[in-house]
Formats: structure tokens, sequence, C-alpha cells
């Protein structure tokens, strides 16, 4: 079947070649901004349903950044990109289901917790670092989660009180040995054994 001609074919036509130039233009982009690449690598692997919520918060963010930057000089305050930041937060909206935490997971859980925390404690810097950010955080949080958390420490406060009591009665060390006597005096005569 031929294509009638007139201006409906031109401008189809025309719409082809607009759609070629932007293509054509993309590819290019694409080529030179290997940043460009990533974003559009990560917005693929991206679940579809956070595409909207995920791509709402980079916008707001960048019409912040460059508010901030237009004003900047002015009230003496500037923004910057935070490598830290992040865009999902754990959420806890639905019950814990008791068959995924068995006593004997639970467990297993705690030991490596408890394990986690002698390196927190020991290795140089890290319990500073620990100190600050855990400080850091209950800023972060509600003063009823606050009290969830302090009632939890009672409560390993209480399992290691009961722990402690329930060991055996710890046998008494072996006595230290003395500091080596200092070497005799010359004008001293030599001690008999």
């Amino acid at each position: 079947m031929a294509q009638r001609s007139g201006s409906g074919g031109k401008d189809s036509f025309g719409s082809l070649q607009d759609v070629l130039e932007v293509a054509s233009e993309l590819v290019r982009r694409m080529q030179e901004d290997p940043f460009l690449q990533r974003l559009l690598a990560v917005f693929n692997a991206m679940p579809a349903d956070d595409r909207p919520t995920i791509v709402g918060v980079l916008e707001r963010e960048v019409l912040g950044r460059h508010l901030s930057r237009g004003t900047e000089k002015v009230v003496g305050q500037s923004s910057r990109p935070n490598p830290h930041a992040r865009l999902y937060i754990r959420a806890h909206e639905t019950p814990a289901d008791s068959v995924q935490f068995d006593f004997e997971q639970m467990r297993v859980a705690n030991v490596r917790a408890l394990r986690v925390a002698t390196i927190i404690r020991y290795v140089p810097g890290i319990h500073d670092l620990f100190k600050r950010a855990i400080r850091a955080a209950m800023d972060e949080v509600d003063e009823a989660t606050r009290a969830v958390a302090e009632g939890l420490l009672h409560d390993v406060l209480a399992a290691i009180a009961d722990a402690r009591a329930a060991e055996p009665a710890a046998v008494p060390a072996e006595p230290v040995e003395a500091a080596p006597e200092a070497p005799p005096d010359a004008s001293e005569p030599p001690r008999r054994s």
C-alpha cells in the first residue's frame, strides 16, 4: 500500500527526525559522561515501584542545591552532597513473625553481637567512633525508641548478672610471682642459702 502524500507524511518524517536527533544527542552524552551511564544503570536496576519516590527526592534535593548556591554568599551558608546519605529507610510496619526468630537464631545473633562489641571496645579508635556515632543516633530517634533501647540494655545487664551467678565459684588464680630481688650490694657479703 502506497503512503499518502501530503502534510501528514511530512509531519511524520519531521517527527522521526526530531526523535533521531534526541536519541543521537543522548547517545553522545552517554559516551562522554560516565556518570550519566551510571545514573541510567542505577535507574534501570531500581524496582519500578521505587522510581517515583527516588526521582522526586533527587529533584527536590537538586533544586535545593541550586537555591543554596544562589544564596550562599548572602546568607553565609552553603550545602554540599552528603556521601553517606540514604534514600531507603528500614520500616517496621508489620508485626514480626515469631517463626522467623526462633530461639537458636536469636542466640547465635546475640553471640555475634557480643563478639563485635569486644572488637568495638578494644580496637583503638573504634570505641571513640562508636560512642560518637551512638550519641548522634540518639538525636535521630524519639524518646519512645530510646526507652525501648534502655529496656533492652537492662535485659542485657540482667542476663550478664544471671550468667555470673550461675557460674561455679571461680578457682583462685595462681599467686603472682614477686618481682626479682635487686642484685646484692657489693659492700654486703653474699648470702648463704
